[in-house]
């Protein structure tokens, strides 16, 4: 069925269409990166700044409300005893007041092991 001599010609027309594919892809690849860079960089430049600036004040907001909540128990040694029945100990004046002091100066929140085990 085959003419001869077609079969060379036409392995070089297949291969040359291939090539020309591939570099097409490659072309739509730097087009789509061309195209995806500057929504990629807005969202880096401004998104992620709103989203600080958002969710900062939140968190310092939260940290200071959770210094009316008493965050350490003792937990009583009998069968299914768990924190939820466990005796709330509050946090000692001075305690509560230097972490105030700390917040309003936008000092971390981070204890130290020292000041743990005060």
């Amino acid at each position: 069925m085959n003419d001869p001599g077609l079969d060379k010609p036409i392995q070089e027309t297949s291969k040359g269409v291939e090539q020309d594919r591939k570099a097409d892809l490659d072309f739509q690849k730097e087009d789509e990166q061309a195209f995806l860079n500057p929504s990629r960089w807005w969202f880096a430049s401004t998104a992620f700044p709103l989203l600080a600036g958002t969710f900062g004040p939140m968190a310092n907001a939260f940290s200071v409300c959770a210094l009316a909540e008493n965050w350490r128990v003792i937990v009583p040694h009998v069968p299914g005893g768990n924190e939820a029945h466990g005796i709330d100990i509050k946090d000692p004046g001075w305690y509560v007041i230097y972490t105030l002091k700390r917040r309003t100066r936008g000092g971390s929140m981070k204890t130290s092991a020292t000041e743990r085990k005060l």
